[in-house]
């Protein structure tokens, strides 16, 4: 009885060490890791950077521009750029749902055909290991109707913090014209 339980332990180790290499099996604390941008912790971390900066904001709804200087708190900032918060596909559901590719100094994540999830792409500009700039693009379409959310963030290279910012969004009722927001916002330092 002793042989065969060394014998089984013995095969258990063996069986254990050689799924410790094989593709696709996670080693412990690999899922931790994120495989895509962290877009929500990398704008969260620059909204905590800002305190009462000005910002000069141009609001264009269907044509009609409108621009007002605002201060924002740090909620107000979550607000302003939430869309960015909604980009972030680093969840379970998604792992394997993008294609990451690198072209230069861009890091590219695009859906995969087939796949479901309302973003279509991130990409982000990386140099000296700091985001430059960072876009994304949302979509959902269904018969009667067609959403688009486009973002966009720039960084100021020299106060190492966001420099200015846009979101547009379009939105299409089958029947009905299309409505157009577009919120830019440039911090002024």
């Amino acid at each position: 009885m002793r042989i065969s339980l060394f014998v089984v332990f013995g095969f258990v180790l063996t069986l254990l060490n050689s799924c410790e290499n094989a593709p696709g099996i996670a080693k412990p604390g690999e899922l931790d890791v994120l495989p895509y941008y962290d877009v929500a912790g990398f704008v969260e971390g620059e909204i905590s950077k800002l305190g009462n900066e000005t910002v000069r904001k141009t609001t264009r709804i269907n044509g009609k521009e409108q621009s007002t200087e605002v201060t924002l708190s740090q909620e107000e900032w979550k607000e302003e750029l939430d869309a960015f918060f909604r980009a972030d596909i680093n969840k379970p559901s998604m792992v394997s749902a993008f294609t990451t590719e690198v072209d230069g100094d861009i890091l590219v994540h695009r859906l995969l055909p087939g796949e479901k999830s309302p973003v279509k792409e991130i990409k982000v500009r990386i140099i000296d290991d700091r985001p430059i700039w960072l876009t994304f693009k949302i979509s959902k379409e269904n018969i009667f109707y067609t959403s688009t959310i486009l973002g966009e963030i720039y960084m100021n290279q020299r106060t190492q913090k966001i420099d200015h910012y846009s979101i547009e969004t379009t939105q299409k009722i089958m029947f009905l014209d299309a409505n157009n927001l577009r919120i830019k916002g440039a911090v002024q330092p």
